[in-house]
């Protein structure tokens, strides 16, 4: 199972999420651990950065003014079978009731928290979703 320590560095984490300052949290975060993050504050800003990078994992919120993260989900999972490569994404979202996690996870989401979150478990949740990533290829 994962651990804090599974957050490697040269890890490349996609945040997306339309308030700023939750992008920011998640930066602060995620370079404690010496990670490296690309932002986004929207679901076609994302796909604009996935077109030219490559991350390791997806970190989004599933609410977004047109778009939402579902829509989101399928764009990664077509950019995983053009590159052939497995990007795990994990919802951490405002969405808190027990529909919208199975929803999420039926959509493709390997990982569901709501917020507010427990910080180790996002990072349980991001280090065994990259964990699973890997074993899957």
């Amino acid at each position: 199972m994962g651990s804090l320590l599974s957050l490697k560095k040269g890890l490349q984490v996609l945040v997306v999420d339309s308030h700023a300052d939750s992008r920011e949290l998640l930066i602060i975060l995620l370079e404690q651990y010496g990670v490296e993050t690309l932002t986004a504050a929207c679901v076609e800003e994302a796909v604009d950065i996935m077109q030219q990078a490559s991350p390791n994992l997806v970190i989004s919120e599933l609410v977004f003014p047109g778009e939402d993260g579902y829509s989101l989900i399928s764009q990664v999972q077509a950019f995983e079978m053009v590159r052939g490569v497995r990007i795990p994404a994990i919802a951490l979202t405002v969405c808190a009731q027990e529909r919208d996690r199975t929803r999420a996870l039926a959509a493709g989401f390997c990982g569901y928290l709501s917020k507010p979150f427990n910080i180790a478990a996002l990072v349980q949740t991001a280090a065994c979703a990259l964990e699973q990533a890997e074993a899957r290829l």
